[in-house]
């Protein structure tokens, strides 16, 4: 498979999404994160962020997942069982162990600190922390990630071949697409009668997870059976129509003020977003495949090297965002405009110290 620009190019929009996401969600957006801001925004604006927020959730971690998947085949065919687990090691395995075991508790340090809330030494936090609330934070993409590329890898060593003659060799029928939709929601329906939305382990929610296993399945297929050539923008266009009617579908039915039934239960409401978000994956995510294909698959120096910047820009990000909220608290603006400023000065930030991260010799074989 040749080089596919337009990924690089979803590759840095999905992160700068993950940082207008936390970063909303620090200013009154529906969702769990390190620091909300004292001065949260509410209403309508409130009300807004909330619905970007579920709209984001229902496809773009999904995406990533899918991305990761497309290049795993041909790099397993390049390196090999033994090489392949080591370097997935590496990459994924190192950066999520300095952050959980350092980051993640000197990150909490920093807002118990700011929030007057511990005098305990740096040193004795980090370490109560590690002993009795470790937890990856965001980096739950990384250690999902390593487990399931674990997994393919054994596949691949002990069972190569086994399922391949049943991969369809053309871009999903819309019959197959609807089954996709169908099986992943029900899944999800499930898994939430016992995870409800908003309970994790270990930073896991698995009531997202049918769509994560399923949107990486998919991007193996469609690395081994070259969907992403058959992509197109009048293939895609459909099923963005279908996502988008279905926004206003979410605001009727969550009209009410109580929630809680959608996030899980044996109820027609938790039903109803459990099918709906495996909607927007699809309609979004291939929109957004077929769309950047069309118009920004050509080479482009700057693209490529925020692109390679892009999954340290993750894995530092949770601090950029923390440590902007903070410094924006302290203006008298309103709290949409401190968000502004967040995203207007923690995104080119972010980049900016991935890359000089990513210079010091030896980091970019990690990061």
């Amino acid at each position: 498979m040749k080089r596919a620009y337009y990924i690089d190019l979803l590759r840095i929009f999905l992160t700068v999404l993950v940082f207008f996401h936390h970063s909303a969600i620090a200013f009154g957006g529906s969702g769990g994160w390190y620091y909300v801001s004292q001065t949260p925004t509410s209403g309508a604006t409130q009300y807004v962020l909330s619905l970007f927020m579920s709209i984001d959730q229902s496809y773009f971690m999904s995406l990533f997942f899918f991305i990761s998947a497309l290049f795993m085949p041909i790099s397993y065919d390049k390196k090999g069982f033994a090489r392949f687990l080591k370097e997935r090691l590496v990459r994924l395995g190192i950066p999520l162990l300095v952050y959980t075991a350092l980051i993640h508790p000197t990150l909490v340090y920093w807002i118990h600190l700011y929030l007057d809330k511990t005098d305990a030494s740096w040193v004795s936090f980090v370490w109560m922390m590690d002993m009795h609330y470790a937890e990856p934070g965001p980096m739950w993409f990384v250690l999902t990630l390593l487990f399931i590329e674990t997994v393919y890898a054994l596949y691949r060593r002990f069972f190569a071949g086994t399922l391949s003659k049943l991969l369809p060799d053309k871009l999903s029928s819309t019959t197959g697409i609807f089954l996709f939709m169908i099986v992943t929601g029900l899944a999800a329906y499930l898994i939430r009668m016992v995870y409800p939305v908003g309970t994790s382990f270990f930073g896991l929610q698995f009531g997202f997870f049918s769509l994560y296993i399923g949107m990486y399945l998919v991007g193996i297929i469609a690395c081994r059976r070259n969907w992403m050539e058959q992509l197109t923008l009048k293939g895609a266009t459909p099923w963005f129509t279908f996502s988008l009617i279905c926004i206003p579908m979410l605001m009727i039915a969550t009209r009410t003020e109580n929630v809680t039934p959608f996030l899980g239960g044996l109820n027609l409401s938790a039903l109803f977003y459990a099918m709906w978000e495996p909607v927007m994956c699809v309609g979004i995510s291939y929109f957004l495949l077929a769309f950047s294909k069309k118009y920004f698959n050509r080479p482009n120096k700057f693209i490529l090297i925020l692109s390679d910047d892009s999954y340290t820009a993750y894995i530092i990000h949770p601090m950029v965002v923390v440590c902007c909220t903070f410094l924006v608290e302290q203006l008298s603006v309103s709290p949409l405009g401190k968000l502004a400023l967040v995203l207007l000065i923690g995104i080119p930030c972010c980049f900016i110290m991935s890359h000089l991260l990513r210079l010091i010799p030896g980091m970019k074989k990690v990061f």
